[in-house]
């Protein structure tokens, strides 16, 4: 369903709350005579009115924590971790174990005998020029490989491999995919967790037709100051006006300038019109990688 976005031009004094699909064209830090920060920047909406904003310096400390965040991007290429693939969780939630050799209850009250092999795969995804680091978990992988990380790993160990460095061919199936993403930034650990995603062709093109600002703008004619670039990389990835102090608040977002706001507790319908069954497809083929120094 879509939702309305408003525009540059249509911002008054008759409320204090605007949800705007912007780009950042430009964006600079200022600190104050008492060395209190904030940043200000100028964006433009999809009919390519301007409008100079700044951020309080309360929201640029929030914003350089978690954000949940929507995007469409493009799988990439695996960031090889020294974890591997897969780690070893409870059998009845995601939760990790704490010793993949012995027994334990869970905090979700499960009595685990033996821990499972459960998917956590790190890639690089991109949008246009701008790429990020994006973290997949079970389900989500699951979901799009047809088989369970235990059933992947229990073939391998078949064939004689139980080295979680040992990336099986059919992980590839995982990337080269454009979708929409619903992650949580985490500019502390320079990556975003997948909390959910939808590779249906028709619901990625309408995350792009309703929250998207298209590429193709004309230049800003702003004079450009020097950024900081810290606050530039932070300014990229997070944007609130709402003038509302809530944690919880869903930004609609790509990795790097474009940026959507959207009201407190709104959600996106993120389940895909045809949900992938699981599969016992045996994998038959693997890779090795080594992690990157």
């Amino acid at each position: 369903m879509s939702r309305k976005v408003d525009s540059v031009k249509d911002i008054n004094d008759s409320k204090e709350t605007w949800r705007l699909a912007v780009r950042i064209m430009n964006v600079w830090s200022v600190v104050n005579n008492k060395g209190i920060e904030h940043l200000e920047m100028i964006v433009m909406d999809s009919l390519g009115d301007r409008i100079q904003v700044l951020i309080r310096h309360d929201h640029l400390l929030k914003w350089k924590e978690e954000t949940l965040c929507v995007t469409v991007a493009t799988t990439l290429k695996f960031a090889i971790s020294k974890y591997g693939w897969f780690y070893y969780g409870c059998t009845r939630c995601s939760s990790k174990a704490p010793n993949p050799e012995k027994a334990y209850e869970c905090s979700c009250g499960q009595k685990v005998e033996q821990p499972i092999p459960r998917y956590k795969i790190e890639i690089y995804v991109s949008n246009g020029e701008s790429k990020y680091r994006f973290v997949f978990w079970d389900s989500e992988c699951a979901a799009i490989l047809g088989m369970t990380a235990e059933f992947m790993h229990n073939s391998m160990v078949e064939n004689g491999e139980d080295d979680p460095m040992v990336y099986p061919d059919e992980l590839e199936m995982l990337l080269n995919k454009k979708m929409a993403f619903r992650v949580k930034v985490q500019p502390t650990f320079s990556q975003a967790s997948v909390w959910k995603l939808c590779d249906d062709e028709a619901f990625v093109k309408e995350i792009e037709n309703d929250y998207i600002v298209e590429d193709n703008q004309s230049k800003t004619e702003y004079a450009k100051l020097v950024p900081n670039k810290e606050n530039l990389e932070t300014s990229a990835q997070t944007l609130s006006a709402s003038g509302e102090n809530d944690p919880e608040s869903i930004i609609l977002m790509t990795p790097a300038k474009d940026v959507v706001i959207v009201d407190k507790g709104e959600e996106v319908d993120f389940e895909a019109p045809d949900a992938t069954q699981l599969s016992g497809t045996k994998p038959s083929k693997k890779l090795k990688i080594e992690p990157s120094s």
